[in-house]
């Protein structure tokens, strides 16, 4: 197969919105594509009018958008389909390759043994005029691909050899009694005159496989090349479900990550480049993408492990793209600010942050003096009176200060603490709090040099009259 000859799909139901196991297997899809210099096509599978939503198909498509997963051609829609489901179900029936079944739910659940059902080929051979009859009386009918005896092969290109016995099938069902073609129907009309040449997707679709085969075959169609990826799973080696807290893909947006933190980790999941590497940009994933290297094993959702590769990518990216990043996030963040004193709280809090939402939440005392403080914090800084006197001889001390910048700051507050026999914490934690509102956060030296002299001895006075808390 020549390379650009691939043309994939990712083919989502509107029916919840992006997430985690579908955007990876939009990933992979997209991935291989590329790699191949072929097609990536988007198909909406809303042929569920029930459970379909506008609201989900926009942000399904929003979401891919957001993730740089750009698709070629118009986006193709199932509902406006439904003819040409209806053209090759009518050619099986002329063909007599699959019949009308008018069995009722009663007659079904009669052949039902110990709840296990397949179906006996009731009306599988009916007469013409036993058709017509049942036609004329009005009796719905669903209609059923008959399937011959044998079996049916293929050769998955991550778990390898598939074979299904017949034996375990029955005539399935491939339009239901109210005309509505099934998946199973769907997809392999749509991927035909799609051309899709490869179906990526995940392996909760492996037992749907062996039926679309025997579509296609049936029709006389072109069979694809299949790829079923591994399930994403939760804490509990369960598959990733909303009871596990997985967010979707707008939660991710919404929360100031980069799609390219994303991306990086879903492409972890279920694929492994056979090194240590795990830092890959955009270019390195398509190029080194293999389905030789894509496990049959689940691969467990990690929150800490994302959370060090979007370490790891902030600190690579430049304050500048951060600030970028964050006013397109946030127009108001630190806005009346010079630009070289935001780039400075960058600087500061990137060792700090996952995300752009860490470094907004983060940079509140910043820009504002504390005004709540937490109380065990509170009496583990500042606990009676003798951290207060502690902390009146350090302002003191620090309006003397004629230069101000971190090493200088840091190398004298040290200083004085040790000629005055004070442990650096009894120094520190306190004034720690008062010119930041809280223990955590970054070096309090570099915090008192991005606020300045005169904002650090306002907040140190301010303190001054409000500890020890009551």
């Amino acid at each position: 197969m020549q390379r650009n000859s691939v043309k994939v799909r990712f083919a989502p139901s509107p029916t919840g919105e992006l997430h985690l196991g579908g955007a990876r297997t939009a990933l992979f899809n997209w991935l291989y594509a590329k790699k191949c210099q072929g097609s990536f096509f988007l198909r909406i599978e809303d042929t569920d009018k029930e459970r379909s939503s506008d609201i989900y198909t926009d942000q399904i498509i929003e979401s891919l958008k957001w993730l740089g997963l750009h698709w070629d051609d118009p986006i193709i829609y199932q509902s406006g389909r439904i003819d040409r489901y209806k053209f090759y179900l009518n050619r099986l029936l002329e063909e007599n390759k699959a019949y009308r079944c008018f069995c009722s739910k009663d007659d079904l659940d009669k052949s039902k043994n110990n709840e296990y059902f397949s179906y006996p080929g009731t009306c599988r051979n009916l007469s013409s005029e036993d058709i017509k009859s049942k036609l004329n009386q009005g009796i719905s009918f669903a209609i059923r691909i008959k399937i011959d005896e044998g079996k049916t092969e293929f050769n998955d290109l991550i778990y390898g050899e598939i074979k299904v016995d017949h034996k375990e099938l029955d005539d399935f069902i491939i339009a239901r009694s109210d005309g509505s073609p099934t998946y199973n129907f769907t997809v392999v009309v749509d991927d035909h005159e799609m051309e899709i040449s490869h179906v990526i997707r995940g392996d909760d679709h492996l037992s749907n496989t062996s039926k679309q085969i025997i579509i296609y075959k049936t029709l006389k169609l072109k069979t694809p090349k299949f790829a079923h990826l591994p399930m994403i799973l939760g804490s509990d080696k369960k598959r990733l479900s909303k009871r596990h807290g997985a967010p979707g893909i707008q939660n991710f947006k919404d929360n100031g990550y980069f799609p390219e933190v994303i991306l990086n980790y879903l492409a972890l999941l279920g694929w492994n480049p056979k090194n240590d590497e795990e830092i890959f940009s955009i270019d390195q994933l398509i190029d080194k993408f293999d389905f030789a290297q894509v496990q049959k094993k689940g691969a467990s959702w990690d929150d800490k492990k994302l959370h060090w590769l979007s370490g790891q990518y902030i600190m690579n990216l430049s304050s500048q793209d951060i600030f970028d990043s964050l006013r397109l996030l946030d127009s108001s963040w630190g806005k009346g600010s010079d630009i070289s004193h935001l780039i400075n709280i960058i600087d500061a809090l990137k060792p700090r942050s996952k995300s752009l939402n860490e470094f907004i939440s983060q940079s509140k005392y910043f820009f504002t003096s504390p005004d709540s403080f937490d109380q065990d914090e509170s009496q583990k800084a500042w606990p009676d009176n003798s951290t207060t006197a502690i902390v009146t001889l350090s302002y003191e001390y620090l309006k003397t200060f004629e230069s101000w910048n971190s090493d200088f700051i840091e190398k004298e507050i040290k200083k004085f603490a040790s000629e005055n026999s004070f442990g650096a914490g009894k120094v520190i934690m306190p004034l720690r709090l008062a010119v930041f509102g809280a223990l955590n956060g970054p070096s309090l030296f570099e915090i008192m040099h991005i606020l300045g002299k005169n904002e650090t001895l306002s907040r140190i006075q301010t303190a001054l009259s409000k500890f020890p808390l009551k």
